[in-house]
């Protein structure tokens, strides 16, 4: 699988603290590696989210070979619109 992030998710991963990023970006890498994690589908889009402990990490249903990720987001605001 190839991964693909987009801007703003790479902006949002640039304001985490080392320590959370490199949390999040290893939990993507396995989610990417077999395909299964913590995940839910978000209501309010057809979008799909991966649990990484506070932070979700938002994409869109892999598409051939590729996932791409939308967003990286505290829970507590992750599902505000």
């Amino acid at each position: 699988m190839k991964v693909e992030w987009s801007k703003e998710a790479r902006n949002n991963l640039a304001k985490l603290d080392k320590k959370e990023r490199d949390r999040v970006v290893t939990r993507v890498l396995r989610f990417v590696e077999n395909l299964h994690g913590n995940i839910r589908r978000v209501r309010i889009s057809r979008d799909l989210a991966l649990r990484v402990g506070d932070w979700r990490v938002f994409f869109d249903p892999p598409e051939g070979d590729v996932i791409r990720f939308t967003a990286v987001r505290r829970r507590d605001k992750a599902y505000k619109k």
